[in-house]
């Protein structure tokens, strides 16, 4: 395996964990803004949702190098 393959194997790899985690962060957002919960366990979830949106996102625009 060339080093070219397995950085392409890498690339291919961080952008499905991102795109996983940017899915999931999206089903929290989606679940807090349609259901009624305590509104300090809905601050938390949604921090939580905001950090895994932002770090699938970037994970999908950078390229390891």
């Amino acid at each position: 395996m060339g080093k070219e393959e397995t950085e392409a194997r890498l690339n291919f790899l961080t952008k499905i964990i991102g795109l996983i985690m940017l899915m999931i962060g999206l089903f929290i957002e989606y679940g807090i803004m349609t259901t009624t919960i305590y509104p300090p366990v809905a601050g938390i979830f949604q921090m939580i949702a905001i950090i895994l949106i932002v770090v699938g996102t970037v994970s999908l625009v950078v390229k390891i190098v």
